[in-house]
């Protein structure tokens, strides 16, 4: 998909409410801009570097719209 996008992993913001199943294996693909969405059912995970946002109000103002 990222050929046919003439993109990489850096050129994308992925925002997910799960660690396990959504940050973990993008941050596997090569991912590094990664944002949790924060609603308060997931644990903690160190180690996968991602921002944690508690609304996408959050998440709009640290993205400056």
């Amino acid at each position: 998909m990222l050929d046919q996008l003439d993109a990489s992993p850096e050129d994308f913001v992925h925002v997910a409410s799960h660690t396990r199943y959504d940050h973990m294996s993008m941050h596997d693909m090569g991912f590094r801009n990664l944002v949790l969405l924060d609603r308060g059912y997931d644990p903690v995970t160190h180690g996968y570097d991602y921002v944690t946002v508690k609304s996408l109000d959050d998440l709009n103002t640290m993205l400056g719209i």
